[in-house]
């Protein structure tokens, strides 16, 4: 992570769970050592999530676009593009928000 300036990382349902320790919060504070920001992308972000904001994780999105069940969200198809379609929209912030 030497040089980085932003970290991605990720887990199917960031909860207070994570900021146990669990591997996000893990990454997170590697990066942090290299003074990179870290974004943890989710299948699902619920109750207690704010916690890992606390552990070095400064922002977190969830990916689910809309509403369906659990067999359509572990779809890999599906999960891919929900990936893939909220980090280009996080990226376009961070591009938006460098340009200022």
């Amino acid at each position: 992570m030497e040089g980085a300036e932003l970290v991605f990382t990720g887990e199917g349902c960031l909860d207070h769970q994570t900021a146990m320790g669990k591997a996000p919060v893990g990454v997170a504070k590697l990066a942090k050592k290299y003074g990179a920001k870290v974004i943890a992308l989710a299948g699902a972000v619920v109750d207690g999530a704010e916690k890992c904001n606390e552990n070095g994780i400064d922002a977190y999105f969830p990916i689910i676009r809309k509403i369906v069940t659990l067999d359509e969200a572990m779809d890999a198809g599906n999960a891919r593009q929900n990936m893939v379609s909220t980090a280009e929209q996080i990226m376009r912030l961070v591009t938006a928000v460098s340009a200022a």
